[in-house]
């Protein structure tokens, strides 16, 4: 956990059948070299994923194509157009601002030394007022988006610090300041495939979904198993936190989550670690994601 900013990247995803029928034309140059035997995360991925730390709100966009159910996917650079009647989709991954946690890791000297990251005092912890506020400045990013209809899914972590983060990012304003169009929150669907890698720091706990419903009554919970938090207990540590192969397999299912929803846009609200997992590599031995994109802020 560290200070947070909202400074966006654009990253392209191509995916291509095994076959090499379908290819899509890279708009890179350079980028780090990945054996099809790689190990089980890309170096420079996660070296690039490291010097993110301190960026919250991070936005990633990525595109996916494919001949086929079976294809692979492969991260490249750029921002992509998405041509009328492309059978691509165009994915906006977003990390949460900053939360609790995130702060008094920054701020309290006995944070770590203490454990006080594995007491109930943060469990599910909700955002900061600065991270509130980072949240509203991202949804001023994406207004013109907004304003156009995309996305038409907002896929979230049923974390509170992620709820909070999108539906604050994805405001509903039916009457907007002179000069505006309204604004029309998209769809929300909250799902535990998109939720930070479980361990053993209590921020990574869900609240009952009885109380997230509550809370956040836009959102469609029905993704998100009943009653407590039934993930809590199996940890994805394995071989070690930041290399979890349960969590990259959890971040590939997401993937084919996303594939086969029926919408062209859609943005994620996640976390760091698992955003890390999803874009280094890590979703599975049919995906590669492994090539990194310079920060570029949408505006």
């Amino acid at each position: 956990p560290a200070r947070s900013t909202s400074t966006p990247s654009g990253v392209l995803v191509r995916r291509h059948s095994k076959s090499g029928a379908s290819r899509a034309i890279s708009r890179s140059t350079a980028a780090p070299p990945c054996a099809k035997k790689r190990p089980a995360f890309c170096e420079e991925s996660q070296n690039r994923c490291m010097s993110l730390r301190r960026r919250s709100s991070l936005l990633l966009l990525l595109r996916f194509s494919a001949s086929s159910a079976e294809a692979d996917l492969e991260l490249v650079r750029g921002w992509p157009e998405r041509p009328p009647g492309s059978a691509a989709k165009r994915l906006t991954l977003i990390r949460h601002a900053e939360a609790l946690h995130n702060r008094d890791a920054r701020q309290m000297p006995n944070y770590f030394t203490d454990g006080l990251g594995h007491t109930a005092a943060y469990w599910d912890s909700p955002l900061t007022p600065e991270g509130e506020q980072q949240a509203r400045l991202l949804a001023g990013k994406l207004q013109f988006r907004q304003e156009v209809g995309s996305p038409q899914l907002v896929a979230v972590s049923p974390m509170t610090r992620t709820l909070q983060t999108a539906s604050l990012a994805f405001p509903d304003i039916p009457e907007p300041a002179a000069g505006r169009a309204p604004l029309v929150r998209p769809p929300f669907v909250a799902t535990s495939l998109a939720r930070e890698r479980i361990g053993n720091h209590s921020c990574d706990g869900r609240r009952e979904r009885v109380a997230l419903e509550g809370e956040f009554p836009h959102v469609d919970f029905s993704e998100v198993a009943d009653g407590a938090d039934e993930m809590w207990e199996h940890k994805e540590v394995e071989p070690d936190g930041m290399n979890s192969t349960a969590c990259g397999a959890r971040a590939g299912r997401l993937l084919a989550w996303l594939w086969r929803r029926p919408e062209p846009e859609i943005a994620v609200v996640s976390h760091w670690v698992f955003l890390c997992d999803t874009c280094c590599g890590r979703t599975g031995s049919t995906t590669r994601l492994c090539r990194w994109a310079t920060p570029r802020c949408v505006s």
